[in-house]
């Protein structure tokens, strides 16, 4: 390859990510005898340790002036793998109109915080009036811890003020294909921050069939095409075959980003305890459940 030229991107996996002070990544070390893997820098075997080689490096330069504040959106306290502090929640849920003017990130925050209180409230009086199935999916063990870490992210990256679309932008580059119906098309993602907001509000609302419509939205998008379809067809006689493709649309936040795809699941989850002890019994026929 010559000087300069790059290979694309993946869109899926983001290389050479280094996790927990390591210079290298997992995998970059192999034992053929315990036919494990590890890390090279520090010759560790456990994917979860964090690196011994970089510790007194990073100790050292957490003495020195770094240079942001600790209330730095970019400063280790507000991290987005940081935990939430869930205490302290709003006694009831307001409409959206009542928090902070209507702003959207507000009232996710506020939505967010008022669920999960409210589970822990319900775990101390055995969930009353809810079905065996609603029962067992939130006493589960560690199912609300579970859903606080995944949701923690969401909530960073609110009070920092980050967007949070992350999926495919637009390009002019073409691929190799010379049919321009073999393109994939471009699918403008519906806002994040809007669809969680229209579920938040439809919880309070009890319109739990707009929340979900919203959530399948903001997941599954309006893409026409998830993956790219290859298809040979044979053609004359003693001629081989053509081969036929469709690549595949743009991908939007939830195909792209791990963090975003888990705090999804996460407000999908609170929203169902919503609809568990908000029930909309005038409109039964239009609530649906996980």
């Amino acid at each position: 390859m010559s000087e300069g030229c790059h290979l694309r991107e993946s869109t899926l996996f983001k290389e050479d990510v280094f996790k927990e002070g390591h210079s290298s990544v997992w995998g970059s070390l192999y034992d053929p005898g315990g036919k494990r893997w590890g890390y090279t820098c520090c010759k560790s075997f456990d994917r979860g340790s964090k690196c011994s080689v970089a510790a007194p490096e990073a100790a050292k330069a957490t003495d020195e002036d770094s240079g942001i504040e600790l209330t730095s959106p970019n400063s280790a306290d507000m991290a987005e793998d940081n935990p939430w502090d869930f205490r302290n929640p709003p006694p009831k849920l307001l409409p959206q109109a009542e928090v902070q003017k209507g702003q959207p990130a507000a009232y996710i925050d506020h939505f967010v915080h008022f669920m999960v209180g409210e589970w822990k409230r319900q775990h101390e009086v055995k969930f009353p009036g809810f079905g065996d199935m609603e029962r067992t999916a939130f006493q589960t063990k560690g199912a609300l811890e579970e859903v606080a870490k995944a949701i923690a992210p969401l909530l960073w990256r609110l009070r920092k003020g980050e967007c949070l679309d992350r999926g495919e932008k637009k390009d002019d580059r073409r691929s190799r294909e010379t049919r321009t119906t073999m393109e994939g098309k471009f699918v403008k993602e519906k806002s994040v921050l809007k669809q969680l907001c229209i579920m938040a509000a439809m919880g309070y609302d009890r319109e739990y069939h707009i929340a979900h419509e919203a959530y399948m939205h903001m997941t599954f998008g309006n893409k026409m095409w998830n993956l790219t379809h290859v298809q040979h067809v044979s053609a004359c006689t003693m001629k081989g075959a053509r081969e036929y493709r469709r690549n595949r649309d743009s991908l939007n936040t939830y195909d792209m980003d791990p963090v975003s795809q888990k705090y999804m699941h996460a407000f999908k989850k609170l929203l169902h305890l919503c609809q568990c002890i908000r029930p909309n019994t005038e409109d039964s026929g239009k609530n649906f459940k996980m």
